[in-house]
């Protein structure tokens, strides 16, 4: 299996009309760790709506390479592939997205991949589309086939961040799974809780017992579910407790009075 580097991909945008479809980009590159950006004719990169799209990418903004022509931006990319939302008869046609690893077939960590986006209202021209090695399309289910051009790149930068071969940022938490006796007792502590609140009713305890246990077993508690239940039960009996005291005190001063 093949495997990228974000540093191996550039992000090209052929004249953009909107600051805030920079910015967008700009954020999304900054998610999958893509750092070239590449500006064909675009509108005010250093504009207000760009940056505040941008939010902690703003540094992308600044760093942008700007170009006269596409065939100039990506002159220097060893694959060139163009996104289109229609298909076009005078070229290839397009390839869906969810076949995206036979198109990086053959790639190495040697080369570099331009993924080039158009305008936001008509996209690439055909002269254009000639300039790239491959083509791509997302393909869509509803009414619409095309979408906004930083979704468009934020699902293709996602779709190439499968193979990238990094670690994902996310941390997950440490999974301890309560032992048999840990849930056992929790299991007993909540039907006591129920009992004193007489929520189970006289002979029906087995079936309920059987009911809840098994909806804790596929819940698959850990150590820190079991103390924090536990605290919760334990909770509700204080109040139980201070309930019948303040109920037994108001019986013995109305006997009193």
């Amino acid at each position: 299996m093949f495997s990228l580097n974000p540093s191996q991909i550039s992000v090209v945008l052929v004249e953009p009309t909107q600051p805030g479809n920079i910015g967008s980009t700009a954020r999304a590159m900054d998610n999958f760790g893509v750092t070239d950006l590449r500006l064909v004719n675009p509108c005010e990169v250093d504009h207000p709506e760009a940056r505040a799209f941008s939010t902690n990418a703003r540094y992308l903004l600044y760093e942008a390479k700007q170009y006269i022509s596409l065939k100039e931006a990506v002159e220097d990319c060893h694959l060139v592939i163009g996104t289109s939302a229609r298909f076009r008869d005078k070229i290839h046609t397009p390839t869906s997205l969810i076949h995206l690893p036979d198109v990086l077939k053959g790639f190495s960590g040697n080369h570099t991949v331009a993924i080039v986006f158009g305008r936001e209202r008509s996209g690439l021209t055909n002269e254009e589309m000639s300039c790239c090695n491959d083509w791509l399309y997302i393909p869509t289910f509803g009414k619409s086939s095309s979408f906004n051009l930083a979704q468009a790149v934020v699902i293709l930068l996602y779709e190439f961040s499968k193979y990238f071969d990094a670690k994902d940022t996310f941390e997950v938490r440490d999974f301890n799974p309560a032992t048999s006796k840990q849930v056992e007792g929790m299991k007993e502590h909540f039907f006591k809780v129920l009992e004193d609140i007489r929520f189970i009713r006289h002979g029906a305890r087995n079936s309920i017992w059987n009911s809840f246990a098994c909806l804790i077993g596929r819940a698959k508690p850990d150590e820190r579910d079991v103390k924090m239940m536990r605290g919760f039960f334990s909770q509700i009996e204080i109040s139980l407790k201070r309930k019948q005291t303040a109920i037994k005190d108001l019986k013995q001063k109305l006997k009193s009075d």
